[in-house]
Formats: structure tokens, C-alpha cells, sequence
């Protein structure tokens, strides 16, 4: 053995130090990229899941909205002008709530408004509905 291949005579633990760091630092890197990716899709999945819920109350909405101002129309006596206005403003917020992904959109309260002016159509037309949403299947 020559001098240039001779052992050290003393062991460096610092290096073994840094080497648990290098290991430590390249798992939360390679965590930090798993995360983000399964981020997206977790966040895609319950956007479609939120997407379909809504548009499920709104749909409901819009539906009660179109055979009341159909019973309206086919009998107007029973039904007051203001009412029908009402079931008028109802149909407009329906329509204005956005069919696209669009962040700039506050659409919890918009939805929120549907549902108040949906409560205060229902109580002008003297009926008791409103929207359950799904029983859950699950039981435990």
C-alpha cells in the first residue's frame, strides 16, 4: 500500500452524519413531489364529487321553479303577480350560476342565495318543500 491508499486512522462521523441529512432531505423531496401529485388527483375527484352535488340542488331548484311558474300560467288566479315574480328572480339566479370552473366565482353564496329565495318562494306558494339531497348508504 502506498500513501495515497492508507486508511485513516481515525474514523470522521460527520461524514456519516451528513449522510443520514442527504437520505432524510432526498425523502421529503421525493415525498413533497408524491404529495402534490396525489394532491391533484384527490382534488380533482372531490371537485367533480362538490360539482355534482351542486348541480344535483340546483337542478331541484330549477325544477319546482319551472312547474311552478307552469301552474301559474296555466291557472293564474291561483297564483299572485308577486309570487310569480318571485319564481321569476328565483329562475334568474338559477341561470347565473356558472356552468364552468372559474375561480373568481363565489359560488357558495350564490348557492346560498338560491336557497333563501327557493325557501322564500316556497312559503309565498304555501308548500313544505325542500331539497333532502341523497341518503347516505353507509351504516355503521
Amino acid at each position: 500500500m502506498d500513501a495515497e491508499q492508507q486508511l485513516p486512522k481515525e474514523l470522521d462521523l460527520d461524514n456519516l452524519v451528513h449522510l443520514e441529512n442527504m437520505f432524510v432531505e432526498y425523502g421529503r423531496e421525493d415525498g413533497l413531489i408524491a404529495g402534490v401529485r396525489n394532491g391533484v388527483i384527490e382534488g380533482r375527484v372531490m371537485g367533480c364529487e362538490k360539482g355534482f352535488e351542486f348541480s344535483r340542488e340546483i337542478g331541484y331548484y330549477a325544477g319546482c321553479a319551472k312547474v311552478w311558474k307552469s301552474l301559474a300560467l296555466l291557472d293564474p288566479e291561483r297564483i299572485s303577480e308577486k309570487t310569480l315574480k318571485k319564481i321569476g328572480s328565483l329562475l334568474d339566479l338559477i341561470n347565473s350560476f356558472p356552468r364552468q370552473n372559474t375561480l373568481d366565482d363565489d359560488i357558495i353564496a350564490l348557492l346560498d342565495r338560491i336557497r333563501g329565495r327557493f325557501k322564500t318562494v316556497a312559503s309565498a306558494m304555501q308548500t313544505s318543500e325542500r331539497y333532502a339531497g341523497p341518503k347516505s348508504v353507509m351504516s355503521y
